[in-house]
């Protein structure tokens, strides 16, 4: 080699930037989680829910159903009627017609009378069972019944199964396919939801789009599109910048054009420390590198930084590597800024085959086959690694060699959703009003007192459990204390005239669900009281406190029994009737949640107790 080739090769050489300190993947994923990109909500059509993200609490404004229904088809009748009614002693009731499905009944069912009725057709007035047609027989017309029912018998009730006021989804929830049911029961046929736009460009010469023929030493490109499903499979939205070639300005415009119109920048490819290499060197002219490199095989030359303050990503080009760093780091803070969590699915096997590492911590991808684990890595460069993998399995960095039939973890492929808190027992509006702050997925059971089986079976978290004072509730060694609270309970009305003792008769009030505490306080506030139930037409049944004040801010109900705050809330007028003093309990198994130690933080803090 001549002195002056010699010289210049000095000069490329000096001119390449080598990696930064490689960093390990606990501390990238570290960097990477504490800069998760703001999103965005949007407004969008029920039809095109399936999977996004909720912003909004849901709130029923209706019951669901509005009307007593038939849940089977036969006769509607009054059920004192056919208390004599046996099969070799039939009683005989007149027929007076029957009701059609989808509209409003015309006739009141006098004594002795029945009509015929459809599964789904609204109850007429006065009726209030429904007699299977395999239970009677019609002759001209006369009924004749053959079993007798009982009040409410084969008929379900206005809002039974969602009451106007109900709070039916929060925000942070994943919109499922049940959740579209519940949505356009209650008639939203438009709901907020979170967005998160994720622009993304692959980067080189050699790449060609799938629509062109390839050129001499071309490839098709493969991350734009991979990526951008996983992005999908995430909860973001994914927009193509297209593929950028080799050119230093052109990066630079689409850059500054992705971190204008994206929350988050994905770039794939001239990532690493060669001469061609543009990426890092771009980064560092116009944002902020926060690490380039990390000890990590398939992945080494991913970097991360900022743009204009938007978090950006240089994937590396090879497909295998660039869909692994997207699951190890892009994944979780995308679902981060959405609100989202996601558990790893494990399959434990055996290694059908030894295995060697390298000094770096390494994802290896493997299929798993009766109870075998088999390595399917064909190199970071081949997409079909990925393509014929059911998973990977971590080794770490100190680990060099697995034997033979060793035992291993696979962490599949694939993202299954859980809640960040399950709440169980009596309802409580102020757990209610945190699920709306609080950064997390939270669902409430609300059943009553059956919330400390919930927690005895794993089911739930944490739980609201009444003390009446009387018996303590016994706290099992799994448990713990997170403290106590008063709930202000009594009667709610519109017209504070009718909170008056005197008033209170032939008036209707909103019962509560026989599983709740607040049932049983119902009835023994109102005899406290010297108020006759027998004077008070009971309709319904209740499961939260804010369902009740709704019911009665709507004129569903002219009297309800519930929390001070939930009147309060509807600007109703109140009689404090009784305290409520509930425990709220949570499992130590679940203290090491992360949403579970925000939300008790928040409980013990002097902001809520002020509230």
């Amino acid at each position: 080699m001549n002195p002056p080739d010699i010289a210049r090769a000095i000069k490329d050489v000096s001119t390449r930037k080598e990696f930064r300190t490689l960093i390990s993947l606990s501390e990238a994923q570290s960097i990477v989680l504490n800069r998760p990109p703001l999103a965005q909500e949007e407004t969008i059509s029920l039809d095109f829910a399936f999977r996004r993200v909720l912003a909004e609490k849901i709130i029923s404004e209706i019951d669901v159903p509005g009307f007593n229904r038939a849940t089977m088809d036969g006769y509607a009748v009054r059920s004192s009627d056919t208390l004599e009614a046996r099969e070799d002693r039939p009683i005989c009731l007149k027929s007076i017609g029957n009701v059609a499905i989808g509209s409003m009944p015309d006739v009141n069912l006098a004594q002795g009378e029945g009509i015929e009725i459809s599964t789904g057709s609204m109850m007429p007035p006065v009726s209030d069972a429904v007699v299977m047609v395999e239970h009677s027989n019609a002759v001209d017309d006369q009924i004749l019944i053959f079993k007798p029912v009982y009040q409410g018998e084969n008929v379900q009730t206005a809002g039974s199964d969602i009451m106007v006021g109900e709070a039916v989804l929060f925000p942070g929830t994943i919109i499922t396919a049940r959740d579209i049911g519940v949505l356009a029961s209650v008639g939203r046929h438009k709901i907020r939801v979170k967005k998160l736009l994720v622009g993304l460009a692959s980067t080189g010469n050699e790449l060609a789009l799938l629509n062109e023929a390839l050129g001499p030493g071309q490839i098709y490109d493969i991350n734009s599109h991979s990526i951008a499903a996983a992005t999908l499979e995430c909860g973001g939205t994914p927009i193509k910048y297209g593929i950028l070639p080799d050119d230093h300005e052109k990066i630079i415009d689409t850059l500054f054009k992705m971190s204008n119109e994206c929350c988050l920048i994905l770039l794939s490819g001239s990532t690493s420390a060669g001469k061609g290499d543009l990426l890092y060197k771009i980064f560092d002219e116009i944002g902020e590198i926060l690490f380039h490199g990390i000890n990590l095989k398939p992945g080494k030359p991913t970097m991360f930084g900022l743009i204009e303050r938007k978090p950006a990503f240089g994937l590396p080009g090879y497909p295998t590597s660039a869909l692994t760093v997207f699951s190890l780091l892009v994944a979780p803070i995308i679902r981060k800024a959405l609100g989202l969590r996601s558990k790893v699915d494990l399959l434990s096997g055996k290694l059908a085959v030894p295995v060697r590492s390298e000094g770096r911590q390494h994802m290896l991808a493997v299929c798993v086959k009766g109870g075998f684990v088999y390595p399917v890595d064909m190199g970071s460069g081949s997409i079909t690694t990925l393509s014929r993998a059911d998973g990977v399995i971590e080794i770490p960095s100190n680990v060099e060699y697995l034997e033979k039939g060793d035992h291993v973890d696979v962490q599949l492929f694939g993202e299954s959703y859980e809640f960040d808190i399950i709440i169980a027992g009596e309802n409580c509006l102020a757990l209610e009003m945190l699920a709306e702050v609080l950064p997390y997925q939270i669902k409430f059971l609300n059943n009553g007192v059956r919330g400390i089986i919930s927690l005895q079976d794993g089911l739930a978290d944490i739980a609201c459990i009444p003390c009446d004072g009387k018996e303590e509730v016994k706290i099992s060694s799994k448990f713990i204390l997170v403290c106590e609270y008063v709930q202000e309970i009594g009667l709610m009305a519109k017209d504070e005239a009718f909170l008056k003792i005197e008033n209170i008769t032939n008036m209707s009030i909103l019962g509560w669900s026989k599983d709740s505490e607040m049932s049983r306080l119902l009835h023994s506030s109102l005899r406290n009281n010297g108020i006759n139930l027998n004077n008070l037409k009971f309709i319904g049944e209740a499961r939260t406190h804010s369902a009740v004040a709704a019911s009665v801010a709507f004129g569903k109900t002219e009297l309800g029994f519930g929390e001070k705050a939930a009147a309060e809330s509807r600007n109703l007028a109140f009689r404090m009737l009784a305290r409520n003093r509930i425990k709220l309990i949570a499992t130590k198994l679940s203290l090491g949640k992360e949403a579970l130690k925000t939300l008790i933080s928040f409980i013990e803090s002097s902001e809520a107790k002020d509230q």
